[in-house]
């Protein structure tokens, strides 16, 4: 008997030993995760270098890109791509009038007004998709499937292309009808697509959101439409956006609203503002609207959702950025010299001043990005 209580004392003595333990340990995670994330930053060191000295063109900031594993720097005349610091490959092109969308390992772009799109993957192979109308412009997948929105003059249409070229979809809208196309957005797999549509009734314009699906969720649905939201009466639908394969956003000119999209979409939330929106960014798990202050104290306002419309984070800038971005629970911007990063618990982790002119900083994973000057793309990682 006295055995059998000194066994049943040993098992709940070192139960509770363990139990400990196991809290303790993701104590320390938990603590070391916060303390990582909020890790302050004061320096950078430069880990690789390319010369840009060669090239006699100039490329803005808004033509370079994250791409793959490094970025893309393109213009009219071609496109590089870089990664490891080391230029891996670049390509020659005439495109006086570039649209583009890129998606994980493909790229599409094409000349504004023609009827073909050139897809490339990070391999730097090239594939050309003929559409059948003019190209306003282009959207990619993560599977390089490939959406164009189209004008023939007289109606709109929507193409949607596999990465081999074979057409897969084809709708057409007229302005007095359905409405003018004025963004589109595909999923990361291909199999759905959402568009703002810009109507006129009765002398009066209206804003509206179509989702498509071209799985097997929609092909019993006419013209593959599987959901349309007006509720956009007053406001202007500029940008919609596919954050994930199931989330999509539609911003106003004054409000946004959240879709969550399983097979048929639905709104998982809505708001609107006073004031008007400035700027919008995303990553895959979270959304920045950006709007002007009347402040004499700051110039902006940052306010952070997640997906389901929780506002993990917002902030007032004194700083007038020209890019900003996530890199996972932290904001990121640059001006032309000087780069702030912030954390959603409100942490400055970097603020610092570069002695050379910045025309993009790019995260590429961890603690390193690109910084990309007008002479050189380096590689960079904070310290």
């Amino acid at each position: 008997m006295n055995d059998k209580i000194n066994i049943d004392g040993k098992k709940k003595r070192i139960f509770i030993l363990v139990s400990v333990l196991v809290v303790l340990i993701f104590v320390a995670i938990f603590v070391y995760a916060k303390r990582l994330n909020n890790k302050v930053y004061s320096s950078y060191k430069t880990l690789n270098k390319v010369s840009l000295a060669h090239l006699d063109v100039t490329v803005a900031s808004e033509n370079c890109k994250a791409f793959s594993d490094g970025i893309i720097r393109y213009n009219s005349y071609g496109m590089s791509y870089y990664s490891g610091g080391k230029e891996v490959w670049n390509s020659s092109f005439n495109i006086e009038n570039p649209v583009m969308d890129m998606c994980s390992g493909y790229i599409a772009i094409a000349q504004k007004d023609s009827c073909e799109v050139t897809l490339i993957d990070k391999s730097g192979n090239q594939r050309k998709i003929q559409t059948s109308y003019p190209i306003k412009s282009v959207e990619v997948s993560k599977q390089g499937v490939v959406a164009a929105t189209l004008d023939d003059g007289d109606a709109c249409y929507i193409e949607i292309y596999d990465k081999d070229g074979t057409s897969i979809a084809s709708g057409r809208t007229v302005l007095a009808g359905d409405g003018y196309p004025i963004d589109i957005s595909i999923s990361n797999d291909g199999t759905r697509l959402v568009a703002s549509y810009l109507s006129v009734s009765n002398g009066s314009t209206q804003s509206k959101v179509v989702f498509y699906n071209y799985s097997s969720v929609g092909q019993n649905e006419v013209d593959r439409i599987v959901g349309g939201f007006n509720q956009y009466k007053s406001t202007l639908v500029p940008d919609v956006e596919f954050i994930n394969n199931t989330t999509a956003v539609a911003f106003g000119d004054n409000m946004f609203t959240i879709y969550s999209i399983e097979q048929k979409p639905k709104i998982a939330y809505e708001e609107k503002f006073e004031d008007k929106i400035d700027m919008v960014f995303h990553s895959s798990k979270y959304i920045g609207i950006v709007f002007k202050s009347n402040s004499a104290d700051y110039s902006e306002v940052l306010k952070v959702y997640d997906t389901s419309g929780k506002k993990v984070f917002t902030k007032s800038l004194d700083f007038k950025f020209s890019d900003i971005c996530f890199v996972g629970k932290n904001v990121v911007m640059n001006d032309s010299s000087n780069c702030r990063m912030y954390s959603f618990s409100g942490v400055e982790r970097f603020n610092y001043t570069f002695d050379k002119n910045i025309i993009k900083l790019v995260p590429l994973k961890d603690d390193k990005y690109s910084l990309i000057t007008g002479t050189d793309v380096e590689e960079i990682e904070l310290k």
